[in-house]
Order: structure tokens, then sequence, then C-alpha cells
């Protein structure tokens, strides 16, 4: 009985670890900024020296 005990605290360990390791291979990769996306970059190229003027 101690053997199955073991054996089924074994495959669920090995399980686990199966799972943890798929859980991080399909992790999205980080996103490159690309130049539409930054906000210097579109500011450099509309000229406006001060986007969010105070009344």
């Amino acid at each position: 009985m101690a053997y199955l005990l073991v054996t089924l605290i074994v495959l669920g360990v090995v399980y686990l670890g199966w799972r943890l390791a798929r859980a991080y291979e399909s992790r999205p990769t980080t996103r490159v900024i690309g130049p539409d996306d930054d906000p210097e970059f579109l500011r450099r190229l509309g000229g406006d020296t001060n986007p969010n003027p105070r009344p």
C-alpha cells in the first residue's frame, strides 16, 4: 500500500512539474515598441512642445 501512495505522490509531482514547464513556455514574449507606440517619437514628429497645456 505504501508503494502505491509513493507512486501517486511521484506521479503528482511529475505532473505538476510538467504543467508548470508548459505554462512557462506559453508565456507571451515581451512586446517590441515600434515608432507608432512611442509617445516621444510622435511628439517629435508633430512638433508639439507641450501636449498637455494647463488652462
